[in-house]
């Protein structure tokens, strides 16, 4: 009987989880944003040519915009493209997978380093919290590499300790790690620092005599693993995100908290650039573990959060606060201790790096310790309850009904969030309306005239190529950037783009006025004023889901 119900509870989770990250996973959020476009575009392109937009064949790193895109997510997008064909299902449909992947692995994971006592249940429960997790949710229904990258690591780690017993799975925890670092790039830093931490933990064991090959094979594996993302380590196209964001980059002209024209004591402190780095990377970690973000406001980017939602729902936080208690005090937590406070310290690393407080995307590993302290603490709450001898079965009964309730307001409020808020709100955040675009002019436009695509605030090459689905081939034949030799080295670029008669570029109404075509552009961009003043014909407006104009169609009347 109790094999079936933890077999069931683990059913459940599961099946949560599948349907707060499946349901309208291409309709919400509403739109494709351009990195997911970019990706999805050069997923097809690898698949058509086996070159990415610029002509590179396979590359180590996928130059997108301003920046170099982790390799593995696209890769992972490429197969999936013939069975369902070009679409936003598709591009988000690997993210999804993997973050369902995730909770089987943390359930296996927690179970093997947790005392025996509560080992089933702490994983259970966890494993539950992690299916209607607003934090690991909104990374599941959309094409974010981070999510990925948590499965790769989980499983790095997961099999590193089942190797310290049985060897032979060292092999594929190497494997994990070695694709878990070129996952995402934060990835660059947790992966490896956790896994040198538990290797030193596990040193004696690890380096016993029968077990040295195997540990050396595994070594060989993740050297080879890795060999293409090494060959190109010192390259500006492997460095340009950590050069872009780090605050300790050279780049920035003044640190946080600079003060002009200070002559007071301790200047060469105050105004120094490595302790004013220092003092906001600091601040940076910390914002990671105050409890008005993680309970009331959570992540402040509208792509990396839901309204109306924080990254851990109100309830958790009591349970919260006596999970830590726990975690400090109780002497018997052995692994499962030492792996929580492990993952706590490295995971806010590489966020506390850039310079966008309590960025979630970049810290996604930190949700595993924060649900496994929330978990401690509803357990700790479940024994407290012994305490009550003669209504202990009563209270357990209650307990088990109010978590019930909980769980189901939590999903109710995910849906609330991520469907329906999400999607009538913040369809500017998501590029909304290109797809609707694309049709218009697939279906609309004279295929003789030239379109121009204003670009002024945005870069809508890669929707537009992907929604059109235009030959790669042809993409690759009419735009140059740099050459190939220079792929990884040279970060020129160039921002107008053609897709056969269509250019991206911004709108010169001098010059535009003069050649019979269609324009596109947002609000600005094309005003009514301007219609009326061009004389244009306006032949589509596309409005976002609150019923704010996103873009206008017009085309211009010289002949």
């Amino acid at each position: 009987m109790k094999k079936f119900l933890i077999v069931t509870i683990f059913i459940a989770a599961v099946f949560l989880g599948i349907i707060t990250r499946f349901y309208k996973l291409g309709e919400a959020p509403a739109g494709l944003y351009i990195d997911e476009a970019g990706q999805g575009y050069n997923a097809y392109s690898i698949l058509k040519t086996g070159r990415d937009e610029f002509g590179k064949s396979f590359p180590i790193v996928f130059r997108s915009f301003i920046d170099f895109k982790t390799p593995v997510y696209i890769y992972l997008v490429v197969p999936f493209i013939p069975i369902f064909d070009l679409t936003s299902f598709t591009v988000r449909l690997p993210s999804l997978i993997f973050s369902v992947l995730t909770l089987p692995i943390l359930f296996l994971l927690l179970k093997r380093i947790s005392p025996p006592k509560i080992a089933t249940s702490l994983a259970l429960l966890t494993t539950l919290l992690m299916a209607i997790s607003p934090w690991h949710v909104v990374f599941g229904r959309t094409n974010f590499e981070c999510n990925v990258a948590l499965f790769f690591f989980l499983a790095g780690v997961y099999f590193l300790y089942k190797g310290t017993q049985k060897p032979i799975w060292l092999l594929l925890s190497a494997l994990m790690f070695a694709i878990a670092i070129p996952s995402y790039h934060s990835q660059r830093i947790v992966t490896p620092l956790i896994a040198l931490l538990l290797f030193l933990r596990y040193k004696k064991s690890l380096l016993l005599s029968e077990r040295r090959p195997f540990l050396a094979i595994a070594i060989l594996i993740g050297f080879l693993v890795s060999l293409p993302t090494l060959s190109i380590a010192p390259t500006s196209g492997f460095l340009a995100r950590a050069s872009g964001l780090n605050i300790f980059s050279h780049s920035r002209q003044m640190p946080a908290g600079f003060i002009e024209n200070y002559n007071g004591p301790l200047e060469f402190i105050v105004n120094s650039s490595a302790f004013l780095s220092t003092w906001e990377f600091a601040s940076l970690y910390v914002s990671y573990f105050s409890p008005r973000n993680m309970f009331i406001l959570g992540d402040s980017g509208f792509r990396d959060s839901y309204p109306e939602l924080a990254t851990f729902f109100m309830w958790q936080f009591p349970f919260y606060i006596y999970g830590l208690f726990i975690l400090v005090k109780r002497k018997n937590l052995g692994e499962l201790r030492f792996f929580t406070i492990a993952l706590i310290l490295v995971s806010p690393i590489a966020g506390a790096l850039t310079r966008d407080p309590y960025a979630t995307i970049r810290a996604l590993p930190l949700v595993v310790p924060q649900l496994v302290i929330i978990s401690l603490g509803m357990i700790g709450f479940w024994e407290k309850l012994s305490m009550y001898k003669q209504h202990t079965s009563k209270l357990r009964v209650g307990a088990v009904s109010v978590l019930f309730v909980l769980v189901i307001y939590s999903v109710a409020k995910l849906y609330s969030s991520a469907i329906i808020l999400n999607e009538q709100f913040r369809g500017f955040y998501w590029d909304y309306g290109w797809e609707e675009v694309a049709n218009v002019m697939k279906n609309e436009f004279d295929p003789t005239l030239p379109v121009v695509v204003d670009n002024t605030r945005f870069e809508p090459y890669s929707q537009i190529a992907f929604f059109l689905k235009y030959p790669p081939e042809k993409y690759q034949q009419e735009n140059y950037e740099v050459p190939l030799s220079e792929y990884y080295t040279n970060m020129q670029r160039n921002r107008t783009k053609r897709i056969g008669n269509i250019t991206t570029r911004a709108i010169s109404w001098k010059e535009d006025l003069l050649t019979e075509q269609y324009l596109i552009g947002d609000g600005l961009a094309i005003s009514h004023k301007q219609i009326k003043e061009h004389k244009l014909k306006l032949i589509h407006e596309v409005f976002y889901p609150d019923g704010i104009v996103a873009y206008r169609i017009v085309k211009t009347m010289n002949k």
